[in-house]
């Protein structure tokens, strides 16, 4: 018999399972509306709950630096909560017809009242934000939302835009995911007392984790399964955005190679943009940008050192394993 090796993630989540089913407490509550239209498009969102990950550093955060308390749990919901409004968002800009693997806000009930709810869930999270003890967490969390949002304009602002460096693709992805990793973590040390030398640490350890988060999403949506990874696939090229694959995709071909990439990226049909896919692989651009991923959580793992002993560190290197090898 051949004995099944628990997941990362499940290594993750189990020893702080009596939090995190707190912190799905806290999210219930926040999204119970008094009225049943509300009702049922909240309970539908409520599909889209993945691997709770965000939260789950705001939990371990909180234990690394001291002891975790009632205000971990209404902050690890908040974060989850900004988390799910984007994705409403997102859905509705990529046109997206799957989200974990049900069908998305925007499709099911139209772009007008998806941007609407996600913008309800946006003034949740302010209201609930704005009512914390803790008035630091209580103006960070609300100056995030900002940078998210500003994330994803940028990326909009640079679609079609061939030319587009790899500094702002960091820039982009620094804003609208890897900031709110960053924030889980430094709220949770925060809350529990930590020094700013901790928060810090854990700040860049989100930030670097979040950021090769965004960069495995980019890989998988140009080389996923949309059965496993359970939403619709290929919108980066469909929408015309360039990420790090398309972006080392550029730096590594031949001028034949680039001039073949400039012509079909810059394309007004999909179907065009499609065809740069095998130069992926011609390029070897896909293990190009799975090596920055890796190395961004290498260096993320460096700022750990500051918790020597603590046996909180196991965990928060189960989520950059988990991270890393994610097909979903």
């Amino acid at each position: 018999m051949t004995l099944k090796t628990a997941s990362p993630l499940t290594r993750l989540l189990g020893p702080i399972r009596a939090d995190m089913e707190a912190v799905e407490r806290e999210i219930t509550r926040m999204t119970t509306s008094h009225t049943p239209a509300m009702e049922a498009l909240l309970r539908h969102v409520g599909r889209f709950a993945g691997k709770r990950l965000r939260p789950a550093l705001t939990v371990i955060a909180g234990r690394m630096c001291g002891a975790v308390t009632p205000q971990h749990h209404t902050v690890g919901a908040i974060v989850e909560l900004i988390h799910t409004a984007t994705l409403v968002h997102d859905d509705i800009l990529d046109e997206s017809a799957m989200r974990r693997q049900v069908e998305t806000i925007s499709r099911r009930v139209g772009n007008e009242t998806a941007v609407l709810l996600g913008d309800y869930m946006f003034a949740t999270c302010f209201k609930e934000a704005a009512a914390l003890e803790d008035r630091f967490s209580s103006r960070y969390l609300a100056e995030i939302v900002e940078v998210v949002c500003r994330g994803e304009i940028l990326q909009v602002h640079h679609r079609h835009d061939a030319d587009m460096s790899e500094e702002t693709y960091f820039r982009i992805i620094e804003d609208k995911t890897a900031a709110l990793y960053a924030a889980a973590l430094r709220c949770g040390a925060q809350l529990s007392g930590a020094s700013r030398e901790h928060q810090d640490a854990l700040a860049n350890f989100g930030y670097r984790i979040g950021s090769a988060f965004q960069i495995i999403d980019d890989i998988l949506d140009l080389t996923g399964h949309e059965d496993a990874v359970g939403k619709s696939l290929g919108t980066d090229l469909e929408k015309a955005k360039m990420t790090l694959p398309l972006l080392r995709l550029r730096e590594r071909a031949t001028p034949e190679g680039r001039a073949r990439f400039a012509a079909a990226f810059g394309s007004d049909d999909a179907q065009q943009r499609r065809s740069v896919l095998p130069l992926l692989a011609e390029f070897g651009a896909i293990e190009s940008a799975r090596e920055t991923a890796d190395a961004m959580v290498e260096s993320a793992r460096t700022e750990l050192r500051h918790f020597s002993g603590a046996p909180e560190v196991a965990l928060l290197l189960e989520a950059a394993n988990y991270i890393l090898g994610r097909d979903r």
